[in-house]
C-alpha cells in the first residue's frame, strides 16, 4: 500500500517580506513609469514647448511679429516623428513652416500627391540635415493635406502627420496617435 506524506508549505516569512518586496517593485517600477510619462510628454505639443518661428515669434508662432501679417508655425522632426503631427492653418494664406531637426539623421518634409488624392498637389519636398532648421512657404486652398518624411522606411515607421488648411482658421497644433491614408 502506497501512502502519501501530506505537506504543509510554511509561509509565515511572507508578511516580513512584503515591504521588501513592495520597496523593489517600486524600486524597478518608478523609473520605467517615469520614463513613460516623459516620452508622453515628450510628444505633447504645447507653445512653450515649440521653438520661435524664424520671424522672432515667441510660442508656438501663430502670432507673428506686431505689424508684420506673417503666420508661422514650427513643426520639430524628431527620430521617428514630427511634432506636432496635426496641424492647422488659413486656407489662401501665405504660412511660413520652420522645421526643426533634432534628429540625428536627415529627415524630409514632404506635401506631394503621395496619398493626397482629392487635393491640390503642393509640391512641398525639403530635407533638413541633423540640428539644422529650413523653412517652408504654404499658401494651400482648404482640404486635409498628408505630410510625411520620405527618407526611406521614415514614413512606415510613423513619421507623418496632417496639415488641415480651413478658411479663416486660426493657426493650432496636435500631437496625437494618427493614421496614414489608404493609398
Amino acid at each position: 500500500m502506497i501512502t502519501r506524506a501530506k505537506r504543509t508549505l510554511d509561509l509565515g516569512w511572507l508578511p516580513a517580506l512584503n515591504p521588501l518586496v513592495i520597496a523593489l517593485v517600486l524600486v524597478v517600477a518608478l523609473p520605467v513609469v517615469g520614463i513613460g510619462s516623459l516620452m508622453a510628454r515628450a510628444q505633447e505639443s504645447t507653445p512653450a514647448a515649440q521653438a520661435a518661428c524664424a520671424t522672432g515669434t515667441p510660442g508656438a508662432g501663430n502670432t507673428p511679429a506686431a505689424g508684420s501679417g506673417a503666420l508661422c508655425v514650427t513643426i520639430t522632426m524628431r527620430d521617428i516623428y514630427f511634432t506636432p503631427n496635426l496641424v492647422t492653418i488659413p486656407a489662401d494664406k501665405d504660412v511660413t513652416v520652420e522645421l526643426h531637426n533634432e534628429g540625428v539623421t536627415m529627415h524630409n518634409f514632404s506635401v506631394t500627391d503621395h496619398k493626397n488624392s482629392g487635393v491640390k498637389n503642393l509640391n512641398v519636398s525639403i530635407d533638413v540635415d541633423p540640428g539644422t532648421t529650413k523653412t517652408v512657404k504654404i499658401n494651400a486652398p482648404e482640404g486635409n493635406y498628408y505630410f510625411y518624411c520620405n527618407v526611406p522606411g521614415h514614413e512606415a515607421a510613423g513619421m507623418f502627420g496632417y496639415l488641415d488648411v480651413k478658411k479663416d482658421a486660426k493657426i493650432a497644433t496636435k500631437s496625437a496617435t494618427v493614421t496614414p491614408p489608404a493609398g
